[in-house]
């Protein structure tokens, strides 16, 4: 079992003891069992599932660190911080489409003076949105 908290700047998302927990980092993606060696590690945009009595919950999430450590009683503790992360069920395909036509269409009409990361950002996190959207989306 692990002790999982997962917190962004405006909610925590999982607080819970959990089975386990994939991970997209920068070094690829990661599955954190209980007893799994201590580490720090960058997150970078993809889906995070969250796996408790055989269920996985997915979230879309966008840049952080994740932090495995020993907590009491032998259990893991994972603390994941996150710039931004959705649950599965709050992405909108539609919006995160035209949300990623806007980030494009800001790029390509930006002033010499605007930063060109924060568009490359904006774009990463909303195809990652749209990846999953699909990935998930539900046949009615």
């Amino acid at each position: 079992m692990l002790k999982i908290k997962v917190v962004t700047p405006d909610k925590v998302l999982v607080d819970e003891i959990i089975d386990a927990v994939s991970i997209p980092t920068t070094s690829g993606v990661i599955t954190v069992l209980n007893k799994h060696v201590p580490l720090v590690s960058t997150i970078k945009s993809g889906e995070m599932i969250v796996r408790k009595a055989g269920n996985g919950v997915s979230y879309a999430v966008f840049k952080g660190l994740v932090n495995v450590r020993p907590h009491r009683r032998g259990i893991t503790e994972v603390v994941v911080l996150l710039e931004r992360s959705e649950h599965v069920d709050e992405l909108d395909h539609a919006r995160a489409e035209e949300a990623l036509a806007r980030a494009k269409a800001m790029k390509d009409e930006k002033d010499d003076d605007v930063d060109f990361s924060m568009f490359e950002g904006l774009i990463e996190k909303e195809l990652n949105r749209v990846k999953i959207a699909v990935k998930h989306r539900r046949h009615l």
